[in-house]
């Protein structure tokens, strides 16, 4: 071949290898940045009704195709006869139509129950500004959603009321219903659970097995409470005003050491002492001292079990936390998030960024010390939310969304895309979402609150929803 000849096809062989390698690239890029950022699916719930505060995938039968979104709009207005602003939960179909795309779920369709008191008829429980809606979860169909503000006429006579909260459980695709409002007692004692807002925060067990978070309770040492769905179900009526379900358990006030201590702010569960029973892990965001602590509870006794503390007081910590294997060890991991952390670089001003703690689980009640993500705008509450996204890029490891719900330069927030590795997390976001709405009064909030690992579409790949509560939206990322 002459030289001539030989130079040019070196250089087509280069061009193309180039082009190749370029291909290659953009090709890993698809797979990494799997979430389609530009191309949302969106639901739009009534103006001011914090549409988007809480959400989860919904699935009402063991076929993981069938898949719809529960949305909670706290501050909705109802057609509950003289409620105002009760709250509701809709139920999103997939996928959105231009209109009617989601409705509302008849949990409670009933005005307050009523007493009579010297010969009238006066309240006997208040749903006005109750924020039904405020948290929302579903496990194998089941599904729970709260109100943490319902207050109860714990004294008749002068109508004292306390926010001691309730919630409502729904089965057999919303044909069955049932209230469940554990800290209704006639004790009004804030000793007691009068202030205990049950329902502040809600998960499941794998077994189904309710868990609630009631922070205001003794003194606002806060609670965990956790009851059977079927228990609540069973024997339940409407005139059962108080009334103990089977097989309900409730953590114990504690000395006056504790109070103050919100525990119970936040909940999730996760398997770490090596038998079959998932543990309860609840955010402590003042105890120890305002520092903040995760609590790790035994599902069975109720007794503490492991603690994670705070670095840095009042950055409240424990205000989320969310349990999955990151590393795809076979153990589950905490993650923590403290919206408030400060951050303080060399000799300048801390500035308010917030940051989340990754725990990973090596053995029994043995953990690794934590791997920390920090945020970077001022006062972006970063890590107000935090989602278990499922394995978005098919690396063999699961990835996390964290939010900032005021994030941003216009503060409409933003939500963090981390991908796992076996190490634990890569400490720089792979995406980042953004929140682009005009809204009066209050930011858009978007990134406020998180759900992953379902797949709405099909496609093989987990999707995220981010709800964006000042702006009435929520956004299906696939």
């Amino acid at each position: 071949m002459p030289a001539r000849e030989a130079r040019a096809c070196f250089r087509e062989i280069s061009r193309l290898i180039s082009v190749s390698l370029v291909l290659t690239d953009l090709l890993c890029g698809i797979i990494a940045f799997n979430l389609d950022l530009e191309n949302p699916a969106v639901y739009s719930g009534p103006p001011g009704s914090y549409f988007g505060y809480s959400v989860d995938f919904y699935h009402p039968t063991q076929d993981r195709s069938a898949v719809s979104v529960l949305v909670g709009a706290p501050k909705a207005n109802t057609t509950q006869p003289g409620i105002v602003e009760g709250g509701a939960v809709y139920y999103c179909s997939w996928p959105p139509s231009e209109q009617d795309s989601c409705r509302e779920i008849p949990f409670d369709k009933a005005n307050n129950r009523m007493i009579k008191v010297n010969g009238t008829r006066e309240p006997l429980e208040y749903k006005s500004y109750q924020w039904f809606g405020a948290t929302v979860r579903t496990h194998r169909g089941k599904v729970v959603a709260c109100a943490p503000l319902y207050h109860w006429r714990t004294v008749k006579v002068s109508g004292e009321m306390d926010p001691v909260g309730t919630c409502y459980v729904a089965v057999q695709n919303f044909s069955a219903y049932a209230e469940y409002s554990p800290c209704r007692t006639h004790n009004s004692d804030p000793e007691g659970q009068g202030f205990c807002q049950a329902g502040f925060s809600v998960d499941f067990t794998k077994d189904g097995t309710l868990v609630l978070g009631g922070p205001g309770s003794f003194y606002w040492q806060g609670q965990v409470i956790t009851a059977g769905v079927a228990e609540i179900l069973n024997g339940y009526s409407l005139k059962a005003i108080l009334r103990k379900v089977q097989g309900e358990k409730q953590t114990a006030a504690a000395s006056d050491d504790y109070d103050d201590s919100y525990l119970g702010y936040s909940v999730a569960v996760g398997e770490f002492t090596g038998d079959s029973r998932q543990e309860l892990v609840a955010g402590v965001p003042r105890g120890a001292q305002n520092f903040g602590y995760v609590a790790v509870i035994n599902s069975s006794s109720l007794s503490l079990v492991q603690n994670f503390t705070g670095e840095q007081m009042a950055s409240y910590f424990g205000y989320t936390v969310a349990v999955t294997d990151i590393n795809g060890d076979g153990l589950d991991d905490v993650l923590v998030g403290a919206p408030l952390y400060m951050d303080r670089e060399f000799e300048s001003k801390p500035r308010e960024v917030g940051r989340v703690y990754l725990y990973l689980q090596e053995d029994t009640l043995l953990f690794s010390a934590s791997i920390m993500l920090t945020g970077i705008h001022l006062f972006g509450r970063y890590g107000s939310a935090i989602a278990p996204l499922g394995d978005i890029n098919q690396d063999g490891y699961l990835d996390v969304a964290v939010g900032a719900p005021f994030a941003g330069q216009d503060r409409d927030g933003c939500v963090f895309i981390y991908n796992g590795e076996k190490s634990g997390l890569r400490l720089k976001a792979s995406q980042v979402l953004k929140g682009s709405w005009a809204t009066t009064g209050i930011p858009a909030g978007f990134g406020f609150t998180l759900r992953g690992d379902s797949d709405l579409d099909n496609n093989q790949y987990p999707d995220l929803i981010v709800g964006a509560f000042g702006a009435d939206k929520v956004m299906v990322y696939r």
